[in-house]
């Protein structure tokens, strides 16, 4: 398989990996400039930059990037037997390795498939974000297509709830508050780098006190977006969308506070 495909889908189905690059060489070296390798968080690895002592010290520094939780490394590999950034080699020669972290992608999963729904959708298509749409109606749900993920639930959004976690952005869209709630019940306790719900302030605030006499932790609800979206005071589903995927931006970028 072609690296840049299998950079791709490995993108695309959020497995995480780091991309070595060979940018820079000097006298005698394994492989030339634009060599690419793919390093996988159990040592496994795509492709080649060279092979041997070098190559697997390439891998120790992809894996040590992983656990900093930095997003790249530039470092210098001399082939010589002692002296700085020595690999143990002796052909040498040096090389220049750029390390690129690509993490698990950012997940918006919106709760809803309807109006609202629809226009966040085409809007956030031109976005990072990886999107999913729940909905228990088999007729909304077929207006989705690739490369944009279903799963259909029930009239409860109780089946197929999709696993959440720190790279999920929670919009919950519904047809019914009933709905919002029970979908709500089910998100709040969950580590998502976003959770917003529509409504207006009175009914966000009845909804929150039912759940708080049912045992929710009103630290938990102070935590929600809700109501949904920056306050640009919009109209209709495209602005409401507008204003919703603007707030996910802003919590994506930082420019926001999260209320994780």
């Amino acid at each position: 398989m072609d690296i840049f495909e299998e950079i791709y889908n490995r993108r695309k189905t959020g497995q995480p990996f780091v991309l070595a690059t060979i940018v820079r060489t000097a006298g005698a070296s394994p492989r030339a400039p634009g060599a690419k390798m793919l390093v996988f968080p159990d040592g496994s690895i795509s492709d080649t930059i060279g092979g041997g002592t070098f190559e697997k010290l390439v891998i120790e520094d992809c894996l040590h990037l992983f656990e900093s939780g930095k997003d790249h490394l530039l470092k210098r590999y001399s082939f010589t037997r002692t002296g700085k950034d020595a690999t143990g080699m002796a052909c040498g020669g040096e090389a220049e390795v750029f390390m690129e972290v690509n993490g698990s992608p950012k997940r918006l999963i919106v709760f809803g498939g309807g109006h609202i729904c629809r226009d966040l959708v085409k809007l956030a298509q031109g976005s990072e974000f990886l999107i999913t749409v729940v909905d228990d109606r088999p007729d909304i749900l077929s207006e989705y297509g690739h490369p944009v993920a279903v799963i259909k639930t029930d009239p409860e959004y109780r089946e197929n709830f999709p696993a959440l976690d720190h790279n999920c952005y929670v919009v919950i869209v519904t047809r019914s508050h009933k709905c919002d709630r029970l979908i709500l019940e089910q998100a709040i306790g969950q580590d998502t780098a976003y959770l917003g719900m529509i409504g207006s302030k009175s009914k966000v605030a009845e909804l929150f006190s039912l759940l708080e006499q049912s045992g929710v932790d009103r630290a938990k609800l102070d935590n929600v977006h809700a109501p949904i979206g920056l306050d640009i005071k919009g109209e209709g589903p495209y602005e409401i969308a507008v204003s919703i995927l603007a707030e996910l931006i802003a919590v994506k970028n930082g420019v926001t506070r999260s209320k994780r």
